[in-house]
């Protein structure tokens, strides 16, 4: 069963436009399976921030945040947003360790997320839909959901209660105070790519941070993230601060940081005027 079902994924895995860059490398320049993965994880953050996500998104109309409650959304004002159904490698990676169902409730968080980033708010009507199960689904992963810590943004919450945390965000914390990687996947669905991703994008804020940059714009643009991520990030970090003093955990993962992104050596006739 698992011969079966392994060779599925890699089947399914080859037609992602990961694989396909990956497999284009390797038979164009002769790189190895490493080296061709590697210069694909570099092209992510370098090119993208993240990941591309042209492909697996999709149009739909939702709710406005400014839509008031009590009415019937027929009558309300009404946002189209963006939203990512299939996220490639990353969700194949999630369904493959960890299951169907916790790629469905790792999509519940990402959809509801994406939503209200662009001013939307969808109702688990709305996401049963988008998922293609009944909305009872739906409130049960919710509340699996929220018992791990999750928030999920949903019309039926949004007016109980103020601003949270982005799931990105919430894995930095996870991360920072002690949680497993192994923790940190069960609580957030996500896969450990992703997790790591996220927390290498913290320290590269801690990069720049040490290098003297604090503009949230200037962070937001180099980071390839929204400028609201990384105000989120820059109050973690001064959240784990004593006074000045960086905690252990942000110098260990500082000079993991260093080793990937060495700083140029200046060779002898730099800065110096005849």
């Amino acid at each position: 069963m698992y011969h079966t079902r392994s060779s599925s994924y890699d089947r399914i895995l080859e037609k992602t436009p990961e694989q396909i860059f990956v497999n284009s490398l390797r038979q164009e320049f002769e790189l190895s399976p490493a080296e061709s993965q590697g210069i694909l994880e570099l092209a992510k953050q370098c090119l993208f921030g993240q990941s591309p996500q042209a492909v697996g998104k999709i149009k739909f109309i939702c709710a406005s945040q400014r839509a008031k409650h009590g009415k019937p959304l027929s009558e309300q004002e009404m946002i189209e947003v963006e939203l990512t159904l299939d996220n490639g490698v990353e969700d194949l990676n999630v369904l493959r360790v960890s299951g169907p169902k916790a790629l469905r409730q790792l999509k519940v968080l990402r959809l509801s997320e994406e939503a209200w980033d662009q001013d939307g708010s969808l109702t688990q009507e709305d996401i049963a839909r988008l998922l293609q199960v009944t909305s009872r689904t739906v409130r049960q992963d919710i509340r699996e959901l929220q018992a791990d810590g999750n928030f999920i943004h949903t019309r039926g919450t949004d007016h109980d209660i103020g601003r949270s945390l982005s799931h990105k965000s919430r894995i930095i914390e996870l991360y920072l105070t002690g949680d497993t990687y192994d923790s940190i996947i069960r609580k957030s669905r996500h896969s450990a790519f992703s997790i790591r991703r996220y927390v290498m994008s913290f320290g590269r804020l801690l990069l720049l941070l040490n290098h003297g940059m604090d503009d949230v714009k200037e962070l937001s643009r180099l980071l390839g993230q929204s400028e609201r991520l990384t105000g989120e990030y820059l109050e973690i970090f001064e959240k784990y601060k004593t006074g000045d003093k960086w905690p252990k955990v942000y110098v260990e993962l500082l000079e993991q940081l260093k080793t990937l992104y060495p700083a140029k050596k200046k060779s002898k006739g730099d800065g110096d005027e005849n």
